[in-house]
């Protein structure tokens, strides 16, 4: 961070909840192509200044996505907000995109760029990585004072998963229903016209006579279960893991940790999808396509699988393709994965902690700084229609970033084409999602992987060669049992003796 004018220039973009990834070199060997010189993000940060901000301390805010549109008008009103407000600071967002951000982040953290306050997520940083390395600030000490008002918009379930052994390095999302659910999502044409009990249905077990009875009536409709790559399991029971592959239940007490994929629980969903694959209800290309490109036509299936808090129904739903969702299984899972989903970070050598601090507080708490970051300026980016946003444009004509970033959805104006805090079915949701709410019991426990790094890294990599074909159920015997055995050459049995020592470590240290 430093003390500095802002100007114009800068910024990128996210893409949300789903899990995102990739790497900056596609980027960067553009740059290099090119011969354009590399700019670090302080010398972005520099060239975005405002007027006359004097002496005042300038906060560097690394944000995810690609600039908007009226980045430089929302940062000018966010910083005049500030002002109105006498707190003694201004704000920069500095801006990364979605396959460039974790880079960018890395980067600026080894070389010891200045930046004052970053987003941060277990697929973006990643968060323990960052905090590992001491980079952000533990935030422990200052929950009941400098962020009380954080606080109790937090779920205290979220902070305890966000911990890692101990100490806080970054706060996370306070959103009506705490974390986000598993959802089958469904063509309501099709729920409508075959009468179809969709909030009945939890498991993939049950879906199966609807699948059928699509696909043997509607002539356009060949894979009625539309999966991806990117497919998570249907499971009616909780799983909680801590590492690829390894599991943690509580028997008679005790934390034990266990091989997640010899799990009969596991098997039974991985033989249910088989059934559906092998009959056709399952489209054949589910290992290998990806989320994007398995939409397929509105009218050619009945259903697929999300991830989505409460709200996401209007999301996904348009007025040509209206869909219905429903939770899968009785149970929510609220662990250090979800927990960490989405986080703000304070840099730990930061010049202006305090500053910092006091700005986490208010994007928490206030409304209209709130609305700032994630909608731009009114009357310019938005106009707000019965109390809700509206958009006066696309994203390639006005402000548009990736809102849920700034993590405080209780504080922030719902979008007008969808239902929000206040709505009668928004708040049944939000019900609904709470009373499944289930904590994991590691929350906060990290595995030390100093003395099994290999054998977890070998895990993973076992997991990514064949796990696609087994979720999605293109697989038959033979293959999963190859599975378990690569699984044991990996090396996962030593992975579990030494994750259950520090468990059990953890469970005294904890009661």
């Amino acid at each position: 961070m430093k003390t500095f004018d802002l100007k114009r220039k800068f910024a990128l973009i996210l893409a949300l909840a789903l899990g995102v990834t990739g790497c900056g070199n596609n980027a960067e060997n553009k740059n290099a192509d090119s011969g354009e010189k590399e700019t670090t993000s302080s010398e972005k940060a520099d060239d975005l200044t405002t007027s006359d901000s004097g002496d005042i301390p300038t906060l560097t805010y690394f944000n995810i996505g690609e600039e908007p549109v009226n980045h430089q008008e929302v940062v000018d009103a966010t910083n005049e907000y500030l002002d109105s407000l006498d707190a003694g600071y201004h704000i920069n967002t500095v801006f990364y995109d979605w396959g460039d951000y974790q880079q960018k982040l890395q980067l600026a953290v080894n070389s010891g760029e200045d930046w004052d306050l970053a987003f941060t997520s277990s697929w973006a940083g990643p968060y323990k990585t960052l905090a590992d390395q001491n980079a952000f600030l533990d935030l422990t000490d200052y929950l009941d004072n400098e962020l009380k008002g954080a606080k109790e918009l937090i779920d205290d379930r979220m902070i305890e998963g966000t911990k890692i052994n101990g100490p806080l390095y970054a706060l996370p999302a306070a959103y009506p229903g705490v974390v986000a659910a598993n959802q089958f999502v469904w063509n309501k044409e099709y729920v409508e016209k075959y009468d179809i009990p969709y909030q009945d249905i939890q498991n993939t077990t049950q879906l199966e006579e609807y699948l059928k009875e699509v696909k043997d009536n509607e002539d356009q409709v060949e894979y009625p279960f539309n999966v991806a790559s990117d497919f998570l399991l249907a499971r009616e029971n909780p799983a909680f893991e801590v590492e690829k592959g390894i599991g943690v239940k509580e028997e008679n007490g005790k934390l034990i940790a266990y091989n997640l994929y010899k799990d009969p629980d596991f098997k039974a969903e991985i033989d249910q999808m088989k059934k559906l694959y092998d009959d056709g209800l399952i489209n054949p290309d589910a290992p290998q396509i990806q989320a994007d490109e398995a939409k397929g036509a509105y009218e050619a299936s009945l259903v697929g699988e999300y991830e989505g808090e409460p709200g996401s129904e209007a999301i996904w739903s348009t007025e040509e393709e209206p869909k219905v969702a429903s939770i899968i299984g009785e149970s929510i899972i609220v662990d250090n994965e979800k927990a960490t989903g989405k986080l703000v970070g304070i840099n730990s050598q930061s010049e202006y902690k305090d500053q910092a601090l006091d700005f986490v507080e208010r994007m928490f708490t206030d409304k209209k700084l709130q609305d700032l970051l994630s909608y731009g300026i009114e009357g310019v980016d938005y106009e707000l229609k019965d109390g809700k946003v509206k958009k006066l444009g696309t994203k390639d004509e006005v402000y548009d970033v990736a809102s849920f970033q700034y993590l405080s959805m209780f504080n922030r104006t719902p979008m007008a084409d969808g239902v929000g805090i206040g709505d009668p079915e928004f708040d049944e949701e939000v019900k609904e999602f709470e009373d499944k709410l289930v904590a994991s019991p590691t929350l906060g426990f990290r595995v030390d992987k100093t003395n099994i790094q290999g054998e977890l890294e070998n895990v993973q990599a076992t997991i990514e060669r064949y796990y696609n074909n087994l979720k999605t159920g293109a697989f038959d015997d033979a293959y999963y049992q190859e599975f378990l055995d690569q699984l044991d050459t990996a090396g996962i049995d030593k992975a579990i003796e030494e994750i259950q020592n520090q468990l059990d470590t953890f469970s005294s240290e904890n009661n």
